[in-house]
């Protein structure tokens, strides 16, 4: 069977922020059965592929939803990854804590799960990106549970913590632990393609 790709599809792709979440922008569109000949301007937040007659570009968006981006396709509103809807958050498998004691990394594990554990603080405009793209990533995987942990103004119990006994230098920064509850790898600075790479390593 001979497929025609009749047409050139081009769209946007948000939440790309630097040359190494390439990579997996571009493996999450060339994962989508139909898709041919992936081209992408990183620095554009830009894509074009070519496509078959007929072709469902919903399946690109929910492709590059799954890996953690969003796509504006021609005539949609292009926006930064917006926050979710309070509902829908509530729907994942999210705790807080304080960070004013001492943290038992242990208690915050959820069995069965990979979780991450984030440590944030309300200053760090990185730290809610993060959190916003966390959040749109997990919601159609709930194997994967956020433990977020407030290190206030460096000042706290959790700061402590995080500095002297995990060695964190900056925010934000994760550690991600495997289904079993071991230690996976950590995170430092909120890159995308690093956080991804940590989460499927936990998946192995």
């Amino acid at each position: 069977m001979i497929t025609l790709f009749a047409a050139v599809l081009s769209f946007k792709v948000i939440g790309i922020d630097c040359s190494a979440c390439a990579k997996p922008v571009v493996n999450a569109i060339s994962s989508v059965e139909g898709v041919k000949d992936v081209q992408l301007d990183w620095r554009n937040a830009t894509a074009r592929v070519d496509v078959p007659d007929g072709f469902d570009r919903t399946r690109i968006r929910r492709a590059l939803n799954n890996a953690g981006f969003e796509v504006a396709f021609p005539g949609e509103r292009v926006t930064a990854m917006e926050p979710l809807p309070d509902e829908v958050v509530r729907k994942l498998d999210i705790s807080s804590d304080s960070g004013t004691s001492h943290i038992n990394i242990n208690n915050l594990l959820a069995p069965g799960k990979i979780t991450i554990v984030d440590f944030y603080a309300d200053w760090c405009g990185p730290c809610h990106v993060l959190e916003n793209r966390l959040q749109h990533y997990m919601q159609d995987k709930p194997a994967i549970a956020l433990r977020r942990v407030n290190i206030g103004k460096w000042d706290n119990e959790a700061a402590k913590q995080a500095t002297r006994e995990f060695r964190a230098e900056a925010l934000p920064y994760i550690r991600v632990y495997d289904a079993s509850g071991k230690f996976v790898t950590a995170v430092t600075g909120g890159m995308w393609d690093e956080v991804l790479a940590a989460i499927q390593k936990a998946q192995r």
